[in-house]
């Protein structure tokens, strides 16, 4: 048989390799399928977990989803280690025998992952509420490993810490488990109770002191066991407490702070006592207002102070309990040499104490007393009904010129009648912002929400990822990006940069530049004036120009597919347009896959 070839022992290279490349792979060389199939089916189950929880919510799941990293390792380990071994007994010529219980766990994890990969609509929700209790059960499930893995070897050896490992693990899991039941944050109490380690540790010495004190068992420390226990227990206590460490150094590689879940703007509401800022208008240059979850609202005043409004939400069914949490919120300031920090601290409470009050906050500036026009449409605040007086000519002199900084995590933001040559800069990761009456430079970044200006003199910087901008009456640049919605921009005094990859384009009356793309989308421009080069472009989209009938520029256009429509004195050939209008000091240039329209602006 040897000569043959049927009993040749297995290189042991060999399946050392196919065992680190493949988790599994080494067991099918060597003969031992059930282990390499249930392996590799264990290996693909745990990455398309991990897939599917980080493609649902990445913070919701983040504690499963770390506990679900460090397990892949361990397959890689586990297949090394046991496909050596197995080889060994291969070469006895021993061969494995095939258990019906294998394949149906095999079986499973492919119903499993079909369900991973492509989940039914209805089980989504009942899916994530599973994902989340689970991982109390899932450390449960590993102690029990350990438990039992020590009884296994009970004739020969003791491994000291491998009991004491265990109990903490259940312990942790039994509390994180609890939490999610009835939504506490009872697993920070490991910051308090970790001492008990040692206890346990001690009383594992007294066991074995005494019930083997004739040394009839040989002692060993499971480093091991106490390892996977402190990996455990650290894992869990970073990622639910990790607002509350002394550190954020690892704010530069990931996120969390969307792992905060928000308050919502029901339940029981509380409205804070009005808090009066004494303000040195000759010290104070910049203003810095931080809210994790709710509205911000900034508004020029006629007062020499900063005034403070806020309302507090807290949407839970126990009336003492929100009284509690909002009691714990409030609004802290800390000033220094030239600044001002207003910052929105929330009392967290909820599972894991990760949910945040909603808190609104009403932030009146002293600023020079503004016109009103037709405003931006507002949101509802504690003092949207005050009115305050403008200032004396006196008071006006003494008005500081600063630099205003919002930064919102989950809410809207409203910002009129303020002055700050400085620089007005705005950030909403989930929440539209409305600006008007503003002198100064603005730089406003949305993540998914809206951007509405009206009336700012000053050059405008504006990205979203979702969400419309509308820009009316703007003296100065604008330059505006966003993925995944429509412009509206009118009255521009500067020059223009709109950029959208999924929406339409709308410029009326642009003095300056113009330059406009879309991806997929319309472009349509139409003014009175032509007062710098315009460049529009749209991949997917017709662009209509209205130009002025009286003016100094050259024309310069192209279609793939479409047409080509003008009542201007433009040549048009084939899938081309140009011509001169006047002394052509100005250039237009339209590139676009459909059609284009070029025609008099007859507007009066």
């Amino acid at each position: 048989m040897r000569e043959l070839g049927l009993d040749r022992p297995k290189s042991r290279l060999l399946t050392l390799f196919l065992a680190f490349v493949l988790p599994g792979a080494g067991h099918l060389y060597t003969g031992r399928y059930q282990r390499g199939l249930l392996l590799i089916a264990a290996l693909v189950l745990d990455i398309a977990a991990i897939l599917r929880l980080s493609d649902a919510n990445a913070a919701r799941h983040l504690l499963f989803i770390v506990y679900l990293g460090i397990t892949l390792p361990v397959y890689y380990f586990v297949s090394v280690f046991d496909a050596l071994q197995t080889r060994a007994e291969s070469k006895e010529g021993s061969s494995e025998k095939l258990s019906p219980l294998i394949g149906i766990l095999i079986m499973a994890a492919g119903v499993l992952m079909f369900i991973l990969i492509d989940p039914p609509a209805a089980l989504i929700p009942w899916m994530d509420d599973l994902a989340e209790m689970s991982v109390g059960p899932f450390l449960v499930a590993v102690a029990l490993v350990l438990w039992f893995s020590r009884v296994k070897g009970v004739q020969s050896m003791f491994r000291l810490g491998r009991f004491t490992s265990a109990i903490f693990i259940i312990l942790i899991g039994g509390l994180l488990l609890w939490d999610q039941v009835q939504g506490r944050n009872d697993i920070a109490l490991i910051g308090k109770w970790w001492p008990a380690v040692f206890i346990l540790l001690g009383a594992e010495i007294v066991i074995y002191s005494i019930i083997y004190r004739k040394g009839t068992k040989r002692l060993r420390f499971d480093f091991m066991g106490v390892i996977i226990a402190l990996v455990i227990s650290v894992v869990a206590f970073t990622v639910t407490q990790y607002a509350e460490l002394p550190f954020r150094w690892l704010d530069q590689y990931v996120d969390l702070n969307g792992a905060p879940d928000y308050g919502e703007e029901k339940g029981f509401k509380y409205v804070k006592d009005t808090d009066t800022v004494p303000f040195d208008a000759a010290a104070i240059t910049k203003l810095k207002v931080s809210n994790p979850n709710g509205k911000v609202t900034v508004h020029g005043g006629g007062t020499n102070q900063i005034v403070i409004d806020t309302e507090v939400w807290v949407d839970v069914t126990d009336e003492q309990e929100a009284r509690q949490i909002a009691d714990k919120s409030a609004v802290e300031r800390v000033s220094d040499a030239d600044s001002m920090t207003i910052t929105a601290k929330g009392e967290p409470y909820g599972t894991n104490g990760s949910r945040k009050p909603r808190m609104n906050i009403v932030i009146t500036v002293p600023q020079k007393s503004v016109t009103a026009t037709d405003p931006v449409e507002n949101t509802d605040n504690p003092s949207s009904d005050a009115t305050t007086p403008p200032l004396t000519e006196s008071e006006t002199e003494s008005v500081p010129q600063m630099t205003i900084t919002v930064d919102v995590n989950n809410g809207p933001i409203t910002a009129s009648g303020l002055t700050a040559p400085g620089g007005l800069q705005l950030k909403s990761d989930n929440g539209d912002i409305g600006v008007q009456q503003i002198e100064g430079p603005l730089v406003i970044h949305g993540l998914n929400g809206g951007i509405k200006l009206q009336s700012v003199t000053g050059d405008a910087e504006l990205t979203t990822r979702n969400g419309a901008v509308t820009v009316t009456a703007l003296t100065g640049n604008l330059a505006a990006e966003t993925w995944n919605g429509a412009m509206t921009l009118s009255s521009i005094a500067g020059n223009v940069e709109a950029d959208t990859k999924n929406g339409k384009i709308a410029i009326k009356e642009a003095a300056g530049e113009v330059k406009a793309s879309t991806l997929n989308g319309n472009i349509e421009l139409a003014s009175q004036t032509v007062g710098g080069d315009w460049d529009l472009d749209s991949t997917v989209g017709e662009i209509k120009l209205r130009v002025p009938a009286i003016g100094d520029y050259s024309v310069f256009g192209s279609v793939t597919f479409g047409s080509i429509t003008t009542d201007l004195p433009l040549a048009v050939s084939k899938k081309t347009i140009r011509g001169t209008m006047g002394s052509g000091i100005y250039r237009i240039q339209v590139n676009a896959t459909n059609s284009i329209y070029i025609q008099l602006n007859e507007t009066n």
